[in-house]
Order: C-alpha cells, then sequence, then structure tokens
C-alpha cells in the first residue's frame, strides 16, 4: 500500500527479525509469493456469486413419536 518493493519489503522483515517458515531470511520472490498467493485467496473469498434457487424440500419426521406410539 505503501508503494514498496518486494525487496523493501523482505529487507524490512529481516530488519526487524523475522524468518521464513522454513526459518530462513526473507528474499524479494518470498515476499511476492505471500502477496500473490493472498491476493487469489481474497478474490476467491470475497467473489459474489448469483443466487440460486431450487425446488428442494425436506421432510422432518420425529422418531421419538413414532416409538412412543409402538
Amino acid at each position: 500500500e505503501k508503494g514498496e518493493t518486494f525487496v523493501q519489503i523482505a529487507e524490512w522483515f529481516n530488519g526487524k527479525g523475522y524468518l521464513s517458515v522454513r526459518g530462513k531470511k526473507f528474499k524479494g520472490n518470498h515476499v511476492h509469493s505471500i502477496v500473490k498467493k493472498r491476493r487469489k485467496r481474497d478474490e476467491r473469498f470475497y467473489k459474489k456469486y448469483p443466487e440460486e434457487w431450487s425446488d428442494i424440500s425436506f421432510e422432518v419426521v420425529d422418531k421419538s413419536l413414532i416409538e412412543y406410539l409402538n
């Protein structure tokens, strides 16, 4: 959001002492991959799907009443 490059972000992480999942220092391509995956996830999560109505119905049967009558 601030307009920083992936390399600058990686340097910030490394400067703060953050390590990757595998315990290594960050590089620009790591940050790019993380951002790319997050964008894909957000696109899927916030995608608006059209409503679809169907003619499905359910019938609920209380089995305790059937056992009571027997």
